[in-house]
Parts: structure tokens; C-alpha cells; sequence
């Protein structure tokens, strides 16, 4: 049962992953950010940057790394009895 789960769960990811759009923006975040900074409210560009796009960068590094943990700990058995 842990390895159908966790085989889902590697599933949906890859899923998910595959469907993203890779392609290349025009301008690119820096343009955007230069032309768009004041709309999260925050005074400084720098700062901007860093709440806005970094909290949502980490966020995902933190969701993905929490998933490939679950992920290996189901497929290597759970905790042993």
C-alpha cells in the first residue's frame, strides 16, 4: 500500500513538473519588476524582490523537499515493527 502511495506521489509530481511552460518570457522578471515594483506595496526594489518572488521560490524548495522525504521514507518501508 506505501509503495502505491508513494509511486502517486512521484506520478503527480513528474505530472505536474511536465506540464509546466518552460519557454522563455520576453523581458524577463528584471523588466517586470523594474516596471511593476510598487504594486506589492513595499518601498524598496530590492526588498520587493526579495518578499515577493524569494518567499514563493523557497516555498517550493521546501514543498519539494518535504515530498521527496515522505516519498523515499514510504518506499524504503516506514518505520520498521
Amino acid at each position: 500500500m506505501r509503495r502505491i502511495v508513494a509511486a502517486l506521489i512521484v506520478l503527480s509530481l513528474a505530472f505536474t513538473l511536465l506540464q509546466l511552460d518552460y519557454s522563455k518570457v520576453e523581458g524577463g522578471s528584471y523588466e517586470y519588476y523594474i516596471s511593476h515594483w510598487q504594486e506589492v506595496n513595499i518601498p524598496n526594489l530590492v526588498t520587493a524582490i526579495l518578499a515577493d518572488w524569494r518567499a514563493y521560490d523557497t516555498l517550493g524548495e521546501a514543498t519539494l523537499l518535504f515530498t521527496a522525504v515522505i516519498g523515499f521514507y514510504l518506499l524504503l518501508g516506514g518505520k520498521k515493527k
